[in-house]
């Protein structure tokens, strides 16, 4: 491959991961201030998605049903609060979404340093958290910096693990 042709694919690959990104933001924003109101739109997207890409439920199903554990875990541990007392609807709908999001995006996450991805996955995770917190879609009993610390170490093990699995997706 020449040099040209590398810089083709890197500026098609950017623009994929952008548009990736923009598309899983939305879907982000629905489930968190839509919540269970708009859990049908969230599901008819899902749906929509694996329709087309059947392949990747062998990757979002499990991925995200390590996520929706971790956060039962943290829900369990008083870490977390939602109302209703358990991990809502909503909250496992945006779980798919993201690892659906994952699955689109794996190949990029190649081409980035591990350490990179650890320190994104770690805080834009945590962050997610935080912002869903100042729209009240979750409650942090133990205040902000104790629990954004909590969370970011908990994404930090989520993220090294997805990694190792993305790796061996061939």
């Amino acid at each position: 491959m020449n040099a040209l042709q590398l810089r083709e694919n890197t500026a098609r690959s950017t623009k994929a991961l952008i548009v990736s990104g923009l598309v899983f933001n939305l879907f982000w924003i629905v489930a968190v201030v839509g919540q269970n109101d708009w859990l049908w739109l969230l599901g008819l997207s899902l749906l929509t998605c694996w329709g087309r890409y059947p392949q990747s439920l062998f990757f979002v199903l499990p991925v995200a049903m390590l996520g929706c554990a971790m956060d039962s875990l943290l829900l369990w541990l008083g870490i977390y609060q939602f109302e209703g007392g358990l991990i809502p609807l909503w909250l496992a709908a945006l779980w798919l979404g993201f690892t659906s999001f994952l699955w689109f995006i794996h190949r990029n996450l190649r081409c980035y340093s591990v350490v990179i991805l650890l320190f994104a996955g770690s805080l834009g995770g945590a962050s997610s958290y935080l912002a869903g917190l100042k729209l009240g879609a979750i409650v942090w009993p133990l205040g902000t910096k104790i629990t954004f610390l909590i969370v970011s170490g908990c994404w930090l093990a989520f993220t090294a693990l997805v990694l190792v699995w993305i790796w061996r997706l061939r």
